[in-house]
C-alpha cells in the first residue's frame, strides 16, 4: 500500500503564547500579553516551483498582542535541524520566502529540490526586549488568539511543496515502470502516454485487460495535482473501473497516482502506480 503524496498544507491550532525568558499568564481576551503573527487573509502563493528560483510562499500577514515585535526570523528545518534562511523587520504586512532563499540558506543549488519535495519553514519573533517568541515557547491551551482559516497562526510550521506546471506535450512519450503494486505491469515494463488535451493524458497499455482502455488522468496545470475519475479500463472476466489520485510531474517525467479499483462486486483500494521516462 502506498504513503501518498499529501498536497502541501499548513495547519491550523489554538495557541496561548509565552515568553522563553519570562512566565506570563495564561493568554486571554481580558488580559493580553506576548505576540504572534498569523495569516490575514488568504496566501497568494504556496507552491515552489521545481528549478524557479523566485517562486515563493507567500501570504498577507499581520501581529496580534500588545508585546513591540522588532523582526521574525525564518528558519528551514531538515530533521531537526533549523537552518536560518532570513530576517523579515516587523512590522511588515507580508511573509514571503523564496526557494533561492532556502537554497542559499542551506548552500545548495536550487535545482536539488525535486517535485515531490516538501520544505518545512518555521517562525520566530524577537520583541523589544529581546524576548523570543514561537511554536516551541507557545501552549496548546485554547482561548484568546485569532482561529479559523483566515488567521492561520505563523507559528505553527509552514509546509511548502515542491512541484512544477503541468504541460501536456512534455508529459508525451514512453515510460518506464517504476512500480505497480496492481502487479499488471512490472518494473522495468514500458508503458506510453498520450496527450488528450491541455490538461489531460492518457497512459495506454494500463491497467493491462483483456480488451483495455486507457487510464485517463486529468492534471491540474497549476500544481500538477492529478485526478482518476470513477472511469471504466475494460475486463479482466468483469468489469473493471478504477478511480484516485496523484501528481503528474512533466518536468522531470515522473507520473505517480495510487487507484482504487472496483472488480467484481469487490472493492480493492490504494493501489499505487510509478512510472518514469
Amino acid at each position: 500500500m502506498k504513503k501518498g503524496i499529501k498536497i502541501i498544507s499548513i495547519f491550523c491550532t489554538l495557541f496561548v503564547a509565552f515568553s522563553c525568558q519570562k512566565e506570563y499568564s495564561v493568554f486571554d481576551e481580558s488580559k493580553i500579553e506576548g505576540v504572534y503573527p498569523y495569516i490575514n487573509g488568504s496566501a497568494t502563493s504556496v507552491l515552489f516551483y521545481f528549478n524557479q528560483p523566485t517562486s515563493s510562499y507567500k501570504a498577507p500577514m499581520a501581529l496580534s498582542g500588545p508585546t513591540e515585535a522588532q523582526k521574525m526570523d525564518v528558519y528551514v528545518m531538515v530533521g531537526n535541524t533549523a537552518t536560518k534562511v532570513k530576517t523579515i523587520t516587523l512590522p511588515t504586512d507580508t511573509y514571503e520566502v523564496t526557494l533561492q532563499e532556502v537554497a542559499t540558506a542551506l548552500n545548495v543549488p536550487v535545482n536539488s529540490f525535486a517535485p515531490g519535495a516538501q520544505i518545512i519553514l518555521r517562525n520566530k519573533i524577537i520583541d523589544a526586549d529581546n524576548q523570543e517568541w514561537s511554536g516551541a515557547n507557545t501552549s496548546n491551551i485554547s482561548g484568546g488568539l485569532k482561529s479559523g482559516t483566515a488567521y492561520q497562526n505563523l507559528f505553527q510550521d509552514v509546509s511548502v511543496f515542491v512541484t512544477c506546471p503541468f504541460v501536456a506535450d512534455d508529459a508525451v512519450g514512453t515510460y518506464t515502470v517504476i512500480r505497480d503494486d496492481w502487479e499488471d505491469v512490472f518494473p522495468g515494463d514500458q508503458l506510453n502516454v498520450v496527450k488528450v488535451n491541455a490538461t489531460t493524458i492518457d497512459i495506454v497499455q494500463y491497467p493491462a485487460t483483456a480488451n483495455p482502455i486507457p487510464l485517463r488522468v486529468t492534471v491540474d496545470p497549476n500544481s500538477g495535482a492529478a485526478t482518476v475519475t470513477k472511469q471504466l479500463n475494460g475486463q479482466y472476466t468483469y468489469d473493471l473501473y478504477s478511480a484516485g489520485s496523484g501528481f503528474v510531474f512533466s518536468c522531470v517525467g515522473y507520473i505517480k497516482v495510487t487507484l482504487n479499483f472496483t472488480y467484481n462486486g469487490g472493492a480493492y483500494n490504494g493501489y499505487t502506480l510509478i512510472i518514469s521516462k
